[in-house]
């Protein structure tokens, strides 16, 4: 194996027990080894998704296949340098800056100084990218793969975001438009500022059910909420052939009133993908694609980030950083 001068351990965030963000403590955990396929980067920055604190407190499949596997280092963003490569005939060489979607959905592993991907899910960066780049992988797979391999979202259709501020719904705005579809943004009316920044995209306070009523013909609905919020929306809309929902908690609900509506409808759960996030990192590099930072804290404050994330307040991506 290829490799700089690495230290015997290395400290990591880890989920000692599912509960509330407290629970995310401090470990020490050996450095691993590689196998063939494989990498390991020296994470410079990871990044929150809604996954991480569902999976901390116990929800979910990957809570479910991991709770005798505690503790568990969450994180699926990472953005670093790689430092051991296996394989002669790698893409990737010690030094190389890469960002990855790590160990989805039941590895994980980015909330950790060290931390080993499969070279199949990495993309090298530019050498002075920044640490927002972090943010990208799951939020924009989901992104993509929600709009157009789940939601097979055309040129000219009209397609409904909703949570159209958050880190999820910021991408898709983006790619939705760049893919010349009409987009209808539905997000709280402080946020429209940030939303009509981005393009033509008509607005909608999701405070105001009313404004649903007077939709016309809605082609995709890119659900990122669900819940009672998606249930009421749904019930206002006069047409909708399709949706796509994100919450998995509550897709069989959203679906159902979907469908009772005459929609074909389905939840998702994203794949990895290099193809699709090697050209993400591409529109981000090349400026057409803007994340969302609301804000970047140490790795060591990622409880304090889980329980500010969980009031709702928080719009866009929490970067954990694992600088001094």
């Amino acid at each position: 194996m290829s490799q700089n001068n690495l230290p015997a351990q290395f400290k990591a965030m880890a989920v000692t027990r599912f509960g509330a963000p407290e629970v995310l403590q401090q470990i020490t955990l050996d450095m691993p080894t590689i196998s063939s396929g494989e990498i390991l980067i020296k994470t410079l920055a990871a990044s929150i998704n809604p996954i991480d604190y569902k999976t901390r407190a116990g929800l979910g499949w990957a809570a479910a296949q991991n709770e005798n596997n505690l503790p568990f280092v969450l994180g699926y963003d990472c953005f670093g340098e790689v430092v051991g490569v296996v394989d002669e005939n790698s893409p990737f060489t010690v030094g190389d800056k890469v960002v990855a979607a790590v160990g989805f959905p039941l590895q994980a592993g980015a909330y950790g100084e060290y931390v080993v991907a499969h070279g199949e899910d990495a993309v090298k960066v530019e050498a002075n990218q920044a640490n927002e780049i972090s943010a990208l992988p799951v939020a924009g797979l989901t992104a993509a793969q929600g709009l157009f391999e789940f939601g097979q979202l055309q040129a000219n259709e009209t397609v409904l975001i909703s949570g159209a501020a958050g880190a999820v719904g910021y991408l898709a705005v983006q790619l939705a438009l760049d893919a010349g579809a009409n987009v209808i943004a539905v997000a709280n009316c402080k946020d429209h500022p940030l939303l009509t920044k981005l393009g033509n995209v008509k607005l909608i306070d999701y405070n105001n059910l009313d404004e649903f009523n007077r939709l016309d013909e809605v082609d995709l609905w890119f659900d990122l909420i669900g819940g009672d919020q998606a249930l009421a929306q749904l019930k206002r809309v006069n047409v909708v052939k399709r949706l796509v929902t994100v919450p998995t908690i509550t897709a069989q609900a959203v679906n159902d009133a979907a469908v009772a509506k005459g929609a074909q409808a389905q939840g998702m759960l994203i794949s990895p993908n290099v193809e699709i996030l090697r050209n993400l990192v591409a529109m981000v590099e090349n400026g057409k694609l803007k994340l969302n930072i609301a804000k970047y804290m140490n790795f060591k404050l990622a409880a304090l980030a889980h329980q500010q994330l969980e009031t709702g307040e928080i719009k866009g991506k929490v970067v954990l950083e694992f600088n001094d």
